[in-house]
């Protein structure tokens, strides 16, 4: 998810070269359990090794990125975790405070890589065995049958779904272009109503995608963050309804990440308010693109999750579900909606000013 979680994965079973669906691919996580295996059995990975697990579908990805930091910290974690680490290297990492997670997202990841892979040590077999038993391709059927049933009409039958690519990450998923990468210690963990609610969730995301708005200008990160408040804020109504409390209690999340998650939905009406004012600024030249792109993003923490949920509930509980979900690709009318709902729960209201730019942004 975001500038603060990375946020946030066919050919099943590369180990045993056999392919079940064009839908899910696992060779991460069996480079995964090979490289971890030796090391639990005291042997040196090799070179060779190491290029086999950089290549699996899952990982290439952060391989092939030119900074290289995050392959690195995957696989500094895995040593500590199931190596020769030193517990003074392990406990220096495991003692970052969430202050320091909050300013530094490379700590961030640091401390959540290395808590899931000791997770992953504490329950080896467990997770190898559900690895080898499970049915990733009935998951998938129920969890379109659950996009389906939320957005209260059928899957169009033509639509391809991406491929998912299952690793070992950190406790998140994440809809990319070239697919949906899931962590698969935290598929793990969840129960089977939280996997279908799970994956709906990122289907969503990959559906919207074929409806939602795009010009040229896409790439702008205003219109990135308008638009992914509205995504990530309907996505979370399919499988957060009980709250990002409970939902991420039940998930395993650190009492520090879910005490974050959910100061960050307690505040976000009031951080909708400073974006609303930010973007007034923006629109009227007071500040430069470079500003807008620097404070937008302290402002829409964790990808826009809390203000879209925040907007998104409000929109539930005034009664315009249905509206909502008939353009759940259109920011404009996701704004409305809101807007028609903070009026009546009392609630900040978006000013005339902003929606008249907001429509002239995102006008198809």
């Amino acid at each position: 998810m975001g500038k603060y979680i990375l946020i946030g994965f066919f050919m099943l079973c590369a180990n045993i070269n056999i392919s079940i669906a064009q839908i899910v691919d696992l060779s991460s996580v069996d480079e995964f359990f090979k490289i971890t295996t030796s090391l639990k059995e005291g042997k040196t990975v090799s070179v060779e090794q190491w290029k086999e697990f950089d290549s699996s579908s899952g990982y290439k990805e952060f391989t092939e990125r030119q900074s290289g930091t995050l392959i690195n910290t995957i696989k500094s974690s895995i040593n500590i975790a199931f190596g020769n680490g030193t517990i003074a290297e392990k406990d220096s990492i495991l003692n970052i405070t969430q202050d320091e997670m909050n300013r530094n997202t490379t700590m961030l990841l640091k401390k959540l890589i290395l808590t899931n892979y000791i997770d992953v040590n504490n329950n080896y077999d467990s997770i190898k065995s559900f690895r080898e038993n499970y049915d990733f391709n009935a998951l998938f059927e129920k969890s379109k049958q659950r996009l389906s049933s939320f957005l209260g009409k059928p899957i169009e039958s033509n639509f391809e779904f991406k491929p998912v690519y299952f690793l070992f990450i950190i406790a998140d998923g994440k809809n990319k272009e070239d697919g949906i990468y899931v962590d698969f210690n935290f598929l793990y963990k969840i129960t089977e109503e939280q996997r279908i609610n799970f994956l709906a969730h990122e289907f969503f995301h990959n559906y919207r995608e074929k409806y939602e708005y795009h010009n040229s200008n896409f790439n702008n990160y205003l219109i990135y963050g308008i638009n992914i408040i509205q995504n990530e804020g309907i996505a979370d109504l399919i499988d957060k309804t009980e709250g990002y409390k409970t939902y991420f209690t039940n998930a395993g999340e650190s009492p520090e990440m879910i005490e974050t998650w959910v100061n960050y939905y307690n505040q976000a009406e009031k951080d909708l308010e400073e974006l609303h004012n930010l973007i007034i600024k923006y629109s009227k030249n007071e500040i430069s693109e470079n500003e807008m792109e620097v404070e937008i993003q302290e402002i829409i923490k964790f990808n826009g999750h809390p203000i879209g949920f925040f907007m998104a509930n409000h929109i539930v509980n005034a009664g315009y579900k249905n509206e909502m979900l008939n353009t759940f690709y259109n920011p404009f009318e996701f704004y409305s909606l809101y807007n028609k709902a903070a009026k009546e729960q009392n609630l900040f209201e978006l000013s005339n000013e902003f929606m008249n730019y907001l429509e002239n942004l995102t006008k198809q």
